[in-house]
């Protein structure tokens, strides 16, 4: 029996980075689903915020998924899923951030001011500005592809990919669109979609579309 176990939901975005992450390590795990709609009272006596994703580790609890995946990273060397140069592995952790800080949130308001035309205008345009942000000063800039750092795959890839899996839900209730000039953006998203990690963990647009219409019917 493996003694890693990850606690995980299967629509939720933030354990699917950390699924992504196991596979590309190679690390064998447990998975255990965690039905976050009805949490069992198991559940909120392991989980402090009652989140998912929690990994269990050698009697340890670890949570939240970018510092899951920093453990993760340190545990299981290899291969190394962050540059070895001090300097590139401090840039690899800004995009970490933006994606968290800056991207998700833009997301995040489309959802939010779904009933509110008119702030849904300055959030498509937040939306294509972050994204041609991150077209000009990320990929264009510090990769010559096909992922976020160069040639190999990091924690930047898999900080972002699942909520690019889930962008066509954005542009079909929300309107939201990767502008035309993000070319090196849209040759990342074919790269990732190609990875095992991808593949082993990904739903279908019709998967995620039952999750999010149910957003854009409420009041």
């Amino acid at each position: 029996m493996s003694d890693v176990e990850l606690f995980s939901f299967e629509a939720c975005p933030y354990a699917q980075r950390t699924r992504m992450m196991l596979i590309e390590k190679d690390v064998e795990y447990a998975l255990t689903e965690v039905d976050l709609y009805n949490k069992p009272d198991w559940w909120k006596e392991l989980s402090p915020h009652g989140k998912v994703p929690l990994l269990r580790h050698d009697g340890g609890i670890v949570y939240e998924s970018r510092v899951i995946n920093e453990y993760l990273e340190e545990v299981f060397p290899e291969p190394a899923l962050m540059p070895a140069d001090p300097i590139h592995r401090a840039r690899a952790r800004i995009w970490i951030d933006y994606c968290d800080t800056y991207f998700l949130p833009a997301l995040h308001n489309l959802i939010v001011d779904r009933h509110d035309e008119e702030k849904q205008i300055g959030n498509h345009k937040s939306i294509q500005d972050k994204l041609l942000f991150i077209e000009k000063e990320g990929l264009r800039k510090l990769s010559d592809g096909p992922f976020f750092m160069g040639s190999k795959l990091t924690l930047v890839d898999l900080q972002f990919m699942p909520f690019i899996e889930r962008f066509p839900c954005y542009e079909e209730l929300w309107g939201a669109s990767i502008p035309d000039e993000c070319i090196r953006f849209k040759e990342w998203v074919k790269a990732m979609q190609s990875r095992d990690s991808h593949k082993q963990t990904a739903n279908p647009f019709e998967f995620h579309m039952e999750r999010y219409s149910k957003y854009d019917k409420a009041a």
